[in-house]
């Protein structure tokens, strides 16, 4: 009952009645339903699929993303969206602000100049959205481009019906929900690697140059935005491409190929020297050595202190991580596959989607060469992060391999109904009345995903909304954080213009606060404290 007096719960009640009515018209629709007609369908998805499901993506990851106007939540979020804004201005990073210490945040360095620790392939992307004032502009592009190669993909390797249900089933998941409407470096390696198996397989039927180049370009892409992702999916079409080569002895293209990928990883030396002076010390290694010596691929784990000391938030998301990494040990490691095996289980098939878990296992039974291949490169990608430290429940480095996932799911019901039904136009029915039956209850999740999204987005449009409040303008806003500080509640950042930002929000330093005041006099100063998000006034 509880369904029926919630609205969220009604796609449950519509999804299960369309379940009923699936059961009982499936014999009976086959019967009334004409060849002619399931031939226009299959023709039309050919024709319109990817790009519908183009569309829906694009709108079902803003609504799912809960706001009209997204913003970066997460400190990896905000760190990627700093540097999109700073490459907007047509600069590789931002002068180190006037007394680095009251700027510092998470993920960001603020010395020797100001720029993102992490690989600049994400950035760049979201460059055309930072420039329009819009950041997730990219994001959403980005999706719609993975969900119409996804259903491309599947339709390409099986059928447009099998496309049609990989892709609900993608955008359906609880993994793809989560984490898709974000600003993480995730959303980037996926087309990539959709992109890449694409053009593989356009390079093995055709044997076409262009093709390879592109492939190459893809990983290299890939790789200049998440290394360790763009190995494991690498290594896989790396055999492959050599395989065929050994056979097809088109050397000259292989070279080429090796070319353009070493051309795009050459952005990665550059971005090096043009960040920390040295090429061959990346953002990420010496943001590392000044912050979070344990962030490190290994089973051992480096406890040395941070070298730029800790901000209150800094040492919440130590204190945090850390604890992942004392329990990371080689011997640990059959409870580790385990645990992560588990999560990504849930990630997913919990909720309405456990029954789907069985078409899964029936799916690996039936697998082509390309889906093989990619059931391949998901495992790689699960076995390269093995000696990473991550808590389970965390699984945004595995978002890649949802297209898989989903596309074996698929395959797993397609062949449940040519077993259960035989005939080809009846398997055509099941597989339409199956995808009504995962829209309805895909609804449940996107309104989910929605409010999970809103309610972490609070605090931080609180805290703006106050911001924009203010009663003088410039000013600074000093915050004082207590003990109970939550790891991910941070609202001091910095900005691709540091002069032209009306309002700077700074750690409080106690009596270093004065330096920074002096230095800025015209800037009226304000007082933020952790115990005021227990409803006392914002600021004071």
């Amino acid at each position: 009952m509880d369904n029926l007096n919630n609205p969220q719960g009604w796609p449950f009640v519509i999804g299960a009645a369309l379940a009923l009515a699936a059961a009982f018209l499936i014999p009976r629709y086959t019967r009334l339903g004409r060849t002619a007609s399931m031939e226009a369908t299959e023709l039309w998805l050919r024709r319109f699929g990817p790009l519908t499901a183009a569309l829906i993506t694009a709108f079902t990851i803003w609504y799912a993303w809960g706001d009209a106007r997204p913003i970066a939540k997460v400190h990896d979020e905000q760190s990627y969206v700093l540097q999109a804004q700073i490459f907007a201005k047509g600069r590789w990073t931002a002068p180190s602000p006037p007394i680095p210490e009251f700027f510092e945040q998470p993920h960001v360095m603020v010395v020797p100049v100001l720029a993102s620790k992490y690989p600049p392939g994400n950035a760049l992307l979201l460059t055309p959205g930072a420039l329009v004032g819009y950041p997730a502009l990219m994001v959403l592009v980005l999706s719609a481009a993975s969900a119409a190669l996804i259903f491309a993909l599947a339709m390409r390797v099986v059928n447009p019906w099998v496309g049609a249900l990989t892709w609900l089933l993608w955008i359906t998941a609880p993994i793809v929900l989560r984490f898709q409407p974000g600003f993480y470096s995730e959303v980037t390696t996926t087309i990539t690697i959709l992109g890449a198996w694409w053009s593989l397989l356009s390079w093995r039927e055709s044997r076409l140059r262009r093709w390879l180049l592109l492939v190459a370009f893809c990983v290299g892409w890939c790789a200049i935005t998440r290394p360790l992702t763009a190995l494991a999916f690498a290594i896989p079409i790396g055999v492959v491409v050599l395989r065929d080569m050994n056979s097809a002895r088109r050397w000259n293209d292989f070279a080429a190929a090796v070319a353009v990928g070493m051309a795009v990883l050459m952005i990665l030396p550059l971005w090096s020297a043009k960040t920390t002076g040295n090429w061959r010390l990346t953002p990420i290694e010496l943001y590392r050595q000044d912050y979070m010596a344990y962030d490190k691929i290994g089973f051992t784990v480096d406890t040395a202190a941070p070298r730029r000391g800790e901000t209150p938030v800094l040492k919440a998301l130590n204190d945090y991580f850390l604890s992942a990494h004392h329990q990371q040990s080689f011997t640990r490691l059959p409870v580790t596959i385990f645990e992560r095996v588990a999560a990504l289980t849930v990630a997913f098939f919990q909720g309405w989607r456990v029954p789907l878990l069985a078409f899964f296992l029936v799916g690996l039974f039936f697998m082509n060469w390309p889906l093989r291949f990619a059931m391949l490169s998901a495992v790689s990608a699960f076995a390269a992060h093995l000696a990473y430290a991550h808590y389970p429940p965390w699984t945004i480095y595995y978002v890649e391999t949802a297209s898989a996932v989903s596309a074996v799911t698929a395959l797993g019901i397609w062949n449940v109904a040519r077993l259960l039904l035989r005939e080809e136009r009846a398997m055509r029915v099941a597989a339409s009345l199956t995808a009504v039956v995962l829209l309805a209850f895909g609804l449940q999740g996107v309104q989910h995903a929605r409010v999970d999204h809103h309610v972490r987005a609070a605090f931080d449009r609180l805290f703006a909304d106050q911001i924009s409040k203010l009663p003088t303008k410039p000013a600074i806003v000093f915050i004082h954080y207590t003990p109970r500080s939550a790891q991910h509640i941070s609202e001091v950042f910095n900005y691709a213009d540091l002069n032209a930002a009306p309002v700077w929000v700074v750690h409080d330093l106690g009596p270093r606060n004065a330096e920074l005041k002096k230095m800025f006099p015209n800037r009226a100063a304000f007082d933020f404290e952790e115990d005021q998000l227990v409803g006392k006034p914002l600021l004071r």
